[in-house]
């Protein structure tokens, strides 16, 4: 092999060259300032070796598009799921009552809390059961933080005017379920 440098035959296994000290590398890969090695049956020029390979390949235009395509459709479910649990919190933002008994219960469910409270028409007797968090968790889903610091899941189905619903599991009670009214 011979030094690019000067030109002086290097012996195999070299490091640097012994005349001019040129450090010399042993791929044709010229990532810094070090020599190459070229062995005089290789037909390789100067040019080649100084060219650096590409660090990257080009991804194919279609790779692009199937990101930017599955990009879009999270973007727009992300919107759509947005958009399902801010109408039911819109729904269900109001005073709902079960006139079933004597004794009414009231469903009072604002912005992020939920009043549970009994009115008997004399209020002196009204009680208030229990306040608690609640956040929508989808198109027909909330959740209620009643217990300790757990979130469980209730399923809501309105009826087509939005005046009722049927909740699942039951609130106020250990029944499959229970109907609540909003009487305006």
């Amino acid at each position: 092999m011979f030094c690019l440098e000067c030109g002086e035959a290097i012996p195999d296994g070299s490091v640097t060259c012994p005349k001019c000290g040129a450090v010399i590398k042993k791929d044709i890969d010229n990532s810094s300032d070090e020599q190459a090695v070229v062995y005089a049956s290789q037909n390789v020029t100067e040019q080649e070796i100084s060219q650096k390979p590409p660090l990257s390949k080009k991804l194919p235009k279609q790779v692009y598009i199937g990101i930017a395509a599955v990009v879009g459709i999270v973007v727009i479910l992300f919107i759509v799921n947005a958009v399902n649990k801010a109408n039911l919190k819109k729904a269900l933002v109001k005073e709902w009552y079960d006139t079933e008994d004597s004794i009414i219960k009231v469903l009072d469910i604002e912005d992020g809390k939920m009043e549970y409270r009994l009115e008997t028409g004399y209020s002196w007797m009204d009680m208030s059961m229990g306040t608690y968090d609640w956040k929508p968790a989808g198109k027909n889903k909330i959740k209620i933080k009643m217990y300790q610091d757990k979130y469980e899941t209730y399923t809501i189905e309105f009826n087509d005017d939005k005046t009722s619903f049927k909740i699942s599991p039951a609130i106020t009670s250990v029944d499959d379920n229970e109907q609540w009214y909003h009487i305006d």
